[in-house]
């Protein structure tokens, strides 16, 4: 418990003395012991023993140099009043003479020289004496202030304010906290507590103190709950500093000696992820040498346990399953029975294994992302994020700054603390790149430089990021075409190309084609009669896997599969098909059936009613495909058209990229009236 003598001239004010002591006691609650010293009773070579000495007069000093040892540990006790009392004194009319009543005149000037200080200054402000009060000197005044002396107010006086005992100043007491080495919590909370009482002639001084209180605190908060052992040492290698993580390894002392990792290492060159073993323990070790210009004043360390980071791994992994920065699917998901999707499937394990980029190639609906995600999850990157792309979803202007990101303020709309790309996202992961073959020619460049260099930069920023990610990509197109354009760069098809995986339409690969609707049927698979099945095998699916899931959903629900698989010319076995373009069209031709654009448009939205899932709907080349196997042709434009005025009356609802269109609910109960 720490010591503080408070010095007063003499016992004259009792009420003084008791209410500065318990003041004391109530800032710095059990952590003190106050002992009361009187000038007047002093012996001529007595010593006054204390960790501070508060003293009430700044000329006591000259009687005190006989009775204290080491006046650094004197303080002058500062002076204060309550703001409650303000108010009072505000409202006393400007350039009004006030009589300061106090105990003696040195207290009335001290008192005086205190509402000088806290900005009181609109006030004729005259220091009470007892000899010119005695003279009638005071006769004319009509206001009066004291600090709970009221019955030294002269009797011509009517109106008094009495503002209680004078508090102890802010600064007295910070100055205290700091002699006695008390800078805690409980003190620091009641010195502030006391701040909020009291007005101060400083109040930046103040705000500052409560400000630094505040960023000390925020600092150890965040030091103290760090996973990492940080120490902060001295030239001379003693500890300085240390976190609570620190003290539960070394059990160390501030400004001990620091023995526990070698010299020669401390002093020797910055480290970073530098592997230790202490006491058997595997550690992550950086070093950081603190300077003054060119002069080593003192050194950092940290230390972060193997086992801690291999737990921050699987919180991140979990964090990321939450964002859905995750590969659902494995190659157990695939549903197959074919030749041909067995070897497909071979050849993307054994590159899986590999960091080569891979482009998965197959048309609408055949599970390229299914396929993407089962080589992630095959891969060594199985535990790192799994970052998906539609590069046809995203419009062009939006599609760069999701991709590289960008730093705050890049560009009009850009979010103030900036934002991190897909690229970043993915790190030590896989980056998926779904309809590549859509990227502009500006994006074709900046993504070959991505995955030749491994580093992006931010849009806005010029600083390099390196990024440690594997890349797949996905196209329906035909990017040799597109190659042999000029739509597409040559040498970014040749970097996606590494190794390329060919999905097949199941159209080719009709095995599959009872596996699947079994899995998306379930127990209903068993209604399905054997003519049903032979439908089934001998339509051609434009829509691939995705157009036979629906037409599952469609039995489930109604007990039959759509009406274009019982048609005729839906079912035509693909090896009967003329090769040649011209075939086809007098073959469509021969089977169009003419109609209003009234009955197309209710076709068309048919087709969307069949398609949509909980998801995505179906997009206008499957549409189109669909529409013509039952003999009605239309252009794309007509399409387009169509849709458009389906949307204007709410039936549908078109969407971008693989979400194709949907039909709405209004959509659902237009066709049931059919």
């Amino acid at each position: 418990m720490k010591k503080v003598a408070l010095l007063f001239k003499n016992k004259e004010n009792q009420g003084v003395i008791t209410y500065l002591r318990d003041t004391l006691y109530h800032i710095f609650e059990g952590y003190i012991e106050v002992k009361d010293y009187f000038i007047s009773e002093l012996r001529t070579d007595e010593q006054i023993e204390a960790d501070a000495y508060l003293m009430v007069y700044e000329d006591m000093i000259y009687q005190l140099k006989n009775h204290i040892s080491n006046f650094y540990k004197l303080i002058l006790l500062g002076r204060s009043i309550r703001k409650e009392f303000l108010h009072a004194m505000l409202e006393i009319p400007k350039d009004t003479e006030v009589l300061i009543v106090n105990d003696t005149y040195e207290t009335a000037i001290q008192t005086t020289y205190t509402f000088y200080e806290l900005g009181i200054s609109h006030l004729n402000l005259i220091p009470y004496d007892k000899e010119l009060a005695a003279g009638g000197a005071y006769d004319h005044i009509e206001y009066a202030i004291t600090p709970n002396e009221e019955d030294l107010v002269p009797e011509t006086i009517g109106k008094i304010v009495n503002i209680g005992y004078r508090e102890i100043s802010f600064d007295t007491l910070l100055k205290l906290m700091r002699k006695l080495d008390l800078d805690n919590d409980v003190v620091n909370r009641n010195l502030i507590r006391h701040l909020h009482t009291i007005i101060e002639p400083n109040p930046d001084y103040h705000d500052n103190y409560y400000n630094s209180y505040l960023k000390g605190k925020l600092l150890n908060r965040v030091v103290d709950n760090s996973l990492a052992a940080i120490i902060m040492l001295n030239d001379n290698l003693e500890v300085v500093y240390f976190n609570d993580k620190a003290d539960s390894i070394f059990e160390t002392n501030m400004n001990a000696p620091f023995t526990y990792i070698d010299e020669s290492l401390i002093r020797g060159e910055d480290l970073k992820n530098y592997p230790l073993v202490l006491e058997d323990e595997n550690y992550i070790f950086e070093k950081t040498t603190i300077k003054l210009m060119d002069e080593a004043i003192g050194y950092l360390l940290n230390l972060q346990s193997e086992k801690i980071l291999h737990d921050i791994e699987i919180n991140l992994k979990n964090y990321n399953a939450k964002k859905g920065l995750v590969a659902k699917h494995t190659f157990q998901d695939i549903i197959y029975r074919s030749d041909s999707m067995a070897e497909c499937i071979a050849v993307a394990k054994q590159v899986a294994k590999t960091d080569y980029t891979i482009l998965i190639r197959g048309a609408t609906g055949t599970g390229k992302e299914l396929m993407a995600q089962s080589i992630h999850n095959y891969s060594n990157r199985s535990r790192a994020p799994f970052v998906a792309v539609n590069c046809a979803a995203i419009p062009e202007t939006l599609l760069e700054s999701e991709l590289f990101g960008y730093e705050g303020g890049a560009f009009t709309g850009a979010q103030k603390n900036g934002k991190l790309g897909f690229f970043e996202k993915a790190h030590t992961g896989t980056l998926f790149l779904d309809e590549i073959g859509d990227l502009s020619v500006n994006l074709q460049t900046r993504l070959l430089r991505a995955i030749q260099e491994k580093q992006i930069m931010r849009i806005g920023s010029d600083k390099v990021i390196d990024v440690d990610i594997r890349i797949i990509a996905a196209t329906n197109s035909q990017l040799e075409e597109a190659v042999a354009k000029g739509k597409f760069r040559a040498d970014l098809f040749y970097r996606l190309n590494v190794v390329p995986v060919f999905l097949k339409p199941i159209s080719q690969r009709k095995d599959d084609i009872l596996p699947l609707l079994k899995f998306f049927l379930g127990r209903d698979y068993s209604k399905v009669a054997e003519d049903e099945k032979r439908l089934l095998e001998e339509y051609q699916w434009p829509g691939n896997i995705r157009q036979l899931q629906s037409a599952g959903l469609y039995y489930k629900t109604l007990g039959k599969f759509p009406e274009y698989l019982y048609e005729k010319n839906s079912r035509m076995p693909a090896d009967s098909l003329e090769s040649t373009a011209s075939a086809k069209e007098r073959k469509n031709a021969d089977e169009r059936i003419p109609m209003d654009i009234k009955t197309v448009s209710q076709r068309v939205l048919r087709e969307i009613y069949e398609a949509t899932q909980a998801y995505h709907g179906i997009g206008r080349s499957a549409m189109l495909g669909n529409l013509t196997m039952q003999g009605i042709k239309i252009s794309d434009g007509k399409l387009r058209t169509i849709l458009a005025e389906l949307e204007a009356q709410g039936l549908v609802s078109i969407k971008c990229g693989r979400c194709g269109t949907q039909i709405t609910e209004k959509g659902i109960q237009f066709i049931r009236q059919l």
